[in-house]
């Protein structure tokens, strides 16, 4: 726990100040609907997802472990709690519209908590809108096979520099995040790959003027990520179901 109080001490990123891609943008217009409950498990300081949902009069209920993450939002006027050490949050059992977990997954020694959380909260049929980075991504297999290196991708400061101190623990391909979920106890609808950019690349993503050159001039080939992500995509968002009829 206390590796994630530092690390939302530290962290300003562009995770934590507000800006919402197109593809969440068009997730979020599809599940998220004023007025509608709503889960975001291990929201941080919820800057980003927190305060445009609230923004868009969703009733937004943000979860997180770490005690400095939650001061950030609460400060920042969003309805955020915290989760105890086991995982669990304070929500009654099937009273959640929808549920988020957003770039969360790789974080955590025990992934299947936080699903079997958002399951038990949610109402039965209702949807999760889950993202997870892309371990099977081209750029990572080329450059394992080349140099033996795997990128954990988690943060500038340590992913290249210091692996073994990267905040992501947990390494998904679109098989085994599909897999986890089914086995969680969730009925898949789909995946859908963030589009294809070379924005990521190694050191290009940490260099601000070429992270953004990069990505304008990757946009012709964006649908690369639509037709295989398992391969082409950075991020890959999975929507599921908790089984049942509303």
């Amino acid at each position: 726990m206390s590796y994630y109080e530092n690390y939302w001490d530290r962290s300003v990123t562009k995770w934590n100040l507000g800006m919402i891609s197109s593809d969440e943008q068009f997730l979020f217009s599809e599940f998220l609907k004023p007025g509608g409950k709503c889960l975001d498990y291990g929201c941080g300081p919820a800057l980003r997802y927190g305060k445009f949902l609230q923004d868009k009069q969703v009733d937004y209920h943000g979860f997180d472990i770490s005690k400095s993450a939650v001061e950030q939002a609460v400060h920042a006027g969003i309805h955020v709690e915290m989760m105890d050490e086991a995982g669990k949050t304070n929500l009654r059992d099937n009273s959640m519209d929808v549920a988020i977990c957003l770039e969360v997954l790789e974080h955590l020694m025990e992934p299947g908590v936080a699903l079997a959380e958002m399951l038990r909260c949610l109402k039965p049929g209702a949807p999760a809108v889950i993202s997870v980075p892309n371990a099977g991504r081209w750029e990572n297999r080329v450059e394992f096979f080349l140099t033996g290196f795997y990128s954990p991708g988690g943060s500038p400061d340590t992913s290249r520099r210091e692996p073994w101190r990267d905040a992501h623990i947990r390494f998904y391909s679109a098989a085994t995040f599909q897999r986890m979920a089914r086995e969680s106890g969730f009925n898949v609808e789909k995946l859908i790959g963030e589009k294809f950019s070379l924005a990521w690349l190694p050191v290009v993503y940490r260099i601000p003027f070429l992270h953004k050159t990069f990505g304008l001039l990757s946009k012709p080939f964006g649908f690369l990520g639509r037709v295989l992500p398992s391969l082409f995509s950075g991020r890959m968002f999975l929507i599921v179901r908790k089984p049942g009829h509303s």
